[in-house]
């Protein structure tokens, strides 16, 4: 199921947005001033489908809807009765079809009295938090107040088992079935940095840090390297180890044609000779260039094959990643002035200058960086048929990248299936595609009540 598009009405107690996306393209672009809501608006489709209720209640808003392609649309709005204790912090949410509901649950926010555990154990699990009042507590590293339930969003596995969504919330079965049939990957502004857990014996367990996305990012893709070439190694064996007994069986030898042996030999090399440049194989298992001037005959043919066969079966596990990896190299060494990006089981990303130096990932530029972070979530952090949420992805880039970056999108969007929703202020992100743009409009200033 896919999301045909949001709206929002009152936002702020002023705003009435409603933004279809665009199926055919599947890149829609919220573009308007500051303070219009669009990063809000972002921010509302994501906490709904991580079911992160404070901060559908914190927002001002009168109603929220999100439409999809089977007719049906989710409609969120807060309790008008204030009067009544246990409505005050609730939300209404309701399942439309053709405009009648058809489903209606509340959503109410826990109290420390729900926990079933003493809130002073929070602390005592979490030590890089520190309550400040009653229900709220504040995350030392990055200064954030969270809730109760952003606390159970962010750290439910270092809590007791009694702290347990199901125990805090009554959702009915139609909204979960709905939440889980659709993905998606929010790409915040903020996205140099990001928590990694301390990994050091020293330190505390469960403290947590801020570290470069770029770097994080860069161990990601070493740790993906590695994970195929397992992968590669396992079925490598298996097909070694049948090979005797496949070629013993095998009796096709007059039907094999030599010039089409020739032919996939060349292309099997070709196609490991890029899988070097990608940084999934070594150098070192190249055919020798000596195959070619030899006679095939019928004694080795069928084994040549059989070989053949084999060799396309292997690097095929490399195909999806190796798409991704390639496109993303060429988009980076096509920006970068003075240096180049490589890739490397190891390392990860690897960066030169001209004149020869390694580079960390972290002495790239933020705009680098940016650039980096946003292609490689996009290519390598998406399923297929999500819907991805980008704010501002002019960050810290040069006019030209940003005039790029929908050529960019496109791209990546061909081989990973998927629907984009941006919020911009920058005409350069737009550059020639005011098709694909909802602008985002305000009242009459005369007709905006005064405080």
């Amino acid at each position: 199921m896919r999301i045909t598009g949001v709206s929002v009405k009152k936002l702020f107690g002023i705003f009435d947005h409603n933004v279809p996306l665009n199926s055919s393209e599947h890149i829609t672009i919220m573009h308007g001033p500051n303070g219009f809501g669009k990063t809000i608006l972002l921010t509302m489709i994501n906490d709904l489908f991580t079911r992160n209720y404070s901060i559908l209640l914190r927002i001002p808003y009168q109603e929220f809807s999100v439409s999809f392609d089977d007719n049906r649309n989710i409609r969120i709005s807060k309790h008008s009765d204030t009067r009544n204790i246990e409505l005050r912090n609730a939300l209404n949410i309701e399942l439309l079809q053709n405009e009648k509901i058809i489903g209606s649950f509340d959503v109410k926010m826990p109290r420390h009295q729900d926990l079933g555990f003493p809130p002073e154990l929070i602390t005592q699990l979490i030590p890089e938090l520190q309550r400040i009042s009653q229900d709220t507590w504040l995350h030392l590293p990055s200064q954030e107040q969270l809730s109760i339930y952003e606390i159970f969003d962010r750290y439910s596995t270092q809590l007791p088992p009694a702290f347990r969504r199901d125990k805090l919330y009554k959702e009915e079965e139609w909204f979960t079935e709905i939440i889980k049939s659709v993905s998606i990957h929010f790409i915040v502004a903020q996205r140099l940095f990001r928590f990694s857990r301390y990994t050091k014996s020293h330190e505390l367990p469960n403290r947590s840090s801020m570290v470069p996305t770029v770097e994080a990012y860069s161990m990601e893709l070493a740790n993906a390297l590695q994970s195929k070439l397992a992968e590669y190694g396992v079925l490598s064996q298996s097909l070694e180890r049948t090979f005797p007994a496949r070629l013993i069986k095998s009796s096709n030898v007059q039907n094999i044609n030599v010039n089409q042996i020739l032919d996939s030999l060349e292309k099997l090399e070709n196609k490991r000779s890029s899988l070097i440049k990608t940084g999934l194989l070594d150098k070192g298992g190249e055919i020798d260039d000596r195959i070619f001037s030899f006679e095939i005959t019928d004694s080795n043919k069928e084994a040549l094959s059989i070989y053949v066969a084999d060799a396309v079966t292997k690097l095929k596990v490399f195909e999806d990643l190796a798409t991704k990896i390639e496109l993303l190299m060429n988009m980076i060494n096509k920006r970068f002035l003075y240096k180049t990006m490589s890739v490397n089981k190891k390392d990860g990303f690897v960066f030169k200058s001209f004149v020869g130096d390694t580079l960390t990932p972290a002495m790239l530029s933020s705009g680098e960086q940016h650039e980096i972070v946003l292609l490689y979530e996009l290519l390598f952090q998406v399923n297929p048929g999500s819907l991805i949420l980008i704010d501002e992805p002019e960050l810290s880039l040069h006019i030209i990248w940003q005039q790029q970056f929908l050529g960019d999108l496109q791209q990546i969007t061909k081989i990973s299936n998927f629907d984009a929703l941006i919020a911009t202020h920058s005409p350069q992100i737009i550059h020639n595609r005011q098709d694909l743009m909802v602008d985002l409009k305000g009242p009459e200033l005369a007709q905006v009540p005064n405080s």
